[in-house]
């Protein structure tokens, strides 16, 4: 896989790998993969110090998706979810759905599930900003994305007239 993921990368493809939703198992591995900025799943990483300091200095980004882990059981209560943890330790994260299908959710109800974890609004507002800096895009949609970002949450913070 690592070939093949320096051959996609050199190519200009982003790199996102699945690992770390039952264990720590194959995170290292995983956020160590040449052109890798994004890990689906990782939330073990928030029991290894070492692992999140590697996710944080190579810039992974790891898409949440809590319905998928509450479905799956990978967390004993949702409510122990460590999205919280992960934010504190300055990784990068977004919420995703997984498979909306399958598991009847929408990216509204992950961002719902969020803060009924104490997730703010400001950090509500992170995960949307990560997910943006991370999307497989042009660096021109992405300033984009970003700038109407800051003009929504400018106008959301503007006083009532």
């Amino acid at each position: 896989m690592y070939r093949l993921a320096e051959r996609f990368a050199e190519a200009g493809l982003g790199i996102t790998a699945h690992a770390g939703e039952v264990s720590t198992a194959n995170i290292a591995a995983a956020a160590r993969m040449p052109g890798l900025t994004r890990i689906g799943h990782g939330i073990h990483a928030a029991t290894d110090p070492e692992l999140l300091r590697l996710l944080v200095d190579r810039g992974v980004t790891l898409e949440c998706a809590l319905t998928c882990n509450d479905y799956f059981g990978v967390l004993p209560e949702t409510e122990e979810h460590p999205l919280l943890r992960l934010v504190e330790a300055g990784v990068a994260v977004t919420l995703a759905t997984d498979n909306p299908v399958q598991l009847s959710t929408t990216i509204e109800r992950e961002y719902a599930v969020a803060a009924n974890l104490g997730i703010s609004g400001e950090q509500l507002a992170g995960f949307t900003r990560d997910a943006i800096r991370a999307a497989f895009t042009s660096d021109e949609r992405r300033s984009a994305m970003l700038a109407e970002l800051a003009l929504a949450e400018r106008a959301e913070g503007a006083p009532a007239p």
